[in-house]
Formats: C-alpha cells, sequence, structure tokens
C-alpha cells in the first residue's frame, strides 16, 4: 500500500512545524524520513499515522486512492513504533504482543486461539521465541525494539510507521538492528516508514530517503542519489564529511569541477574528503599547496587534515594507509591537492 500526502501544513502556535510538505512513500518500500532534530520529520510521521492532524485546509493524507485525511489512527490500520517502545512494564512479552489483538472491538476480536497463533508466529518472526514470559525489564534493549514491533505488527497494519527506532541503543546494536530491519522488511515487504536523524543508518537501510529541513522537503532520492548528487546546500553539509572550498577557479585548475557535481547554488564547491587527491609537494602535477597538520589513522581509511597556504582554509582528504605510506607524509610536511575526476553527472545543475 503506497502513502501519499500532500501540501502538509502545521503550526503549533507561532511555530511552524511543516510548511505546505509533499511526501510519498511507495507500496512496499523502506523509506526513511532523515534530518536535524526540528525539521518536522516526527510530526509529519504522526500526521500520517493519524496521531496529529494538519491545519484546518491543508492538504490531505491518501493511502493507496484512499482519503485518509481525516480519519483517526485506530482506524487507519497503522502499526506505530514509538521512539522509547513504550512497553508495558507489568506485561509480560506475550501479553505485550497480544494487547492491540485483546483491546478490539468483540465483533472484530480474535479468540484467544488465534491471538496465542499470531503472537507465537510474530515472536518467531522477530527471533524472540521462548521470551514470551518474560517482561521488559528482564530484556536487552534490542530485545525490547523487537517486542515494540512485533507489537506493532500483531493487528496486521496496512503501512509500519516508525519513530526514531533506534535512538535508544548503543552503536553496536543499533548497527546490528538496523541489518535485521532490512532483512526483516524485505521478508515482510509492508510499506514502512521510518524517522532518524542518523545519516547512516538511513543511507545504509532505505530505499529511498526524504530530506526535511526546516519544516521543508530538501530532496527526496535513493540513498546514493542523494548522496552523490546532493539538490542544495543544506544536503551537501548534512550528509556524510564535506569540504566547503571557496575558491572554486583556483580548484578548477586541478580538476574538472562540473564532472565533480559539486559547485553549489550558493557559488561554493562542495568536495567529499574521498574525491581530494594528495600528491607530494614538487611533483609536476598541478595542484593546490597545502600544510599537513593532522593524521588520523586508526581505520581502514587514513584522514588527513590539511591547511591550504594561500588561504588558510582547512581541507580534509581520505586515502588509504597504504596510500598514505607511499607519501610518507608527517605533520607540517608540504603537499599538493587536487580534484580527483570522478562522479561525471553531465546532467548536473550548476
Amino acid at each position: 500500500m503506497s502513502i501519499h500526502a500532500s501540501g502538509i501544513t502545521k503550526t503549533f502556535g507561532k511555530y511552524t512545524a511543516l510548511a505546505n510538505v509533499d511526501f510519498t512513500a511507495p507500496s512496499g518500500k523502506l523509506v526513511a524520513l532523515l534530518g536535524p532534530s526540528g525539521s518536522g520529520k516526527t510530526t509529519l510521521l504522526r500526521i500520517l499515522a493519524g496521531l496529529e492532524f494538519a491545519d484546518a485546509g491543508s492538504g490531505r493524507v491518501q493511502f493507496d486512492n484512499e482519503d485518509v485525511t481525516s480519519v483517526p489512527a485506530g482506524k487507519r490500520g497503522v502499526g506505530f513504533m514509538f521512539q522509547h517502545y513504550a512497553l508495558f512494564r507489568h506485561m509480560t512479552v506475550f501479553e505485550n504482543i497480544a494487547f492491540g489483538l485483546r483491546v478490539r472491538g468483540r465483533a472484530s476480536r480474535p479468540s484467544e486461539d488465534k491471538i496465542t497463533e499470531r503472537v507465537r508466529e510474530l515472536l518467531h518472526l522477530v527471533q524472540l521465541d521462548g521470551l514470551e514470559k518474560r517482561f521488559p525489564t528482564q530484556l536487552s534493549g534490542g530485545q525490547r525494539q523487537r517486542v515494540a514491533l512485533a507489537r506493532a505488527l500483531a493487528v496486521q497494519p496496512k503501512v509500519l510507521l516508525l519513530d526514531e527506532p533506534f535512538g535508544a541503543l548503543d552503536a553496536k546494536v543499533r548497527k546490528e538492528l538496523r541489518r535485521w530491519l532490512r532483512k526483516f522488511h524485505d521478508e515482510i515487504h509492508i510499506t514502512t516508514v521510518f524517522v532518524t536523524h542518523d545519516q547512516e543508518e538511513a543511507l545504509e537501510i532505505a530505499d529511498e530517503v526524504v530530506i526535511m529541513n526546516q519544516a521543508k522537503v530538501e530532496q527526496v532520492g535513493s540513498p546514493q542519489e542523494v548522496y552523490d548528487r546532493p539538490a542544495t546546500p543544506f544536503v551537501h553539509r548534512f550528509l556524510g564529511n564535506v569540504n566547503i572550498l571557496r575558491d572554486a577557479a583556483a580548484w578548477g585548475n586541478t580538476g574538472p569541477i562540473h564532472d565533480n557535481g559539486r559547485l553549489a547554488a550558493d557559488g561554493l564547491l562542495y568536495v567529499r574528503p574521498h574525491d581530494i587527491e594528495v600528491h607530494p609537494h614538487g611533483s609536476e602535477t598541478s595542484g593546490i599547496p597545502a600544510v599537513l597538520r593532522y593524521i588520523h589513522a586508526a581505520g581502514p581509511q587514513a584522514q588527513l587534515t590539511f591547511e591550504v597556504i594561500a588561504t588558510g582554509e582547512q581541507v580534509e582528504a581520505d586515502i588509504t594507509r597504504s596510500g598514505l605510506a607511499e607519501l610518507n607524509l608527517k605533520p607540517n610536511d608540504l603537499a599538493l591537492l587536487k580534484l580527483r575526476p570522478t562522479h561525471a553527472f553531465q546532467d548536473y545543475a550548476i
């Protein structure tokens, strides 16, 4: 089932949370709402769920071709997972998952046998077999997250909406569970929208990324599209590390600016650290003279920070550790920097 919202505006007093926002989640896709705190992503998610409503006369929300703009949350067929899971501490895992089925009206409430069967299916699906008698306090953070997900799925929702699903977890568990969620989604194929402010998270597991900032949508596209072809200066800055270079003409003498697709509408040059080549000072290649200030080589790549001699601006470059060894650079050594001739987007607007 697809989700489409158009012309959504939401204000809280004098504060504008959403300003004429359009949003689409294609059927069966995993879509990330990505942006900094206060960008409007959680408000949009809650409006899709029916937990909030857009301002009077503002836009509409459709599931497939059905208008649900005025339909309350309980009748939209939505599975919603809150940021802090909101599990009932006095209920077992089994009772938490069964809750949504048990509170249905008598006419639509399944029998106890059907409820038990559904809960056991979900426990197996989220890999929590044998834990049905435990209480939330007896579970790890990752296990609680999967209980909350199973509870959201118990009512067989049309769509699944997740608000910062990994926000309460440590980095290692986050990484494991987001990969699990991607695999899980591929198995159930339910249209899913999740809110996150973690760029790596969105780029790793989403089919499509909707980037929000200051109550508006900045860009929509696949993870590769939004990373490789940022549409606005904000997206350039927000997605991953980027060098913001002011002397575009000088850098243009070292490599093809247009081919790099990094000259934004504000006239500044935006270049990822891996698109900076480092050459020995005094070599025959043309480049921008710079002094190496810092080396961070604790990971698979060496992260180098240079100071451009002519302007004093800081430039970061990522190279392989073997490449660093070949260059034999040390702090305060001189080097030449140039643009790497990659990402040839002929239709990139500059």
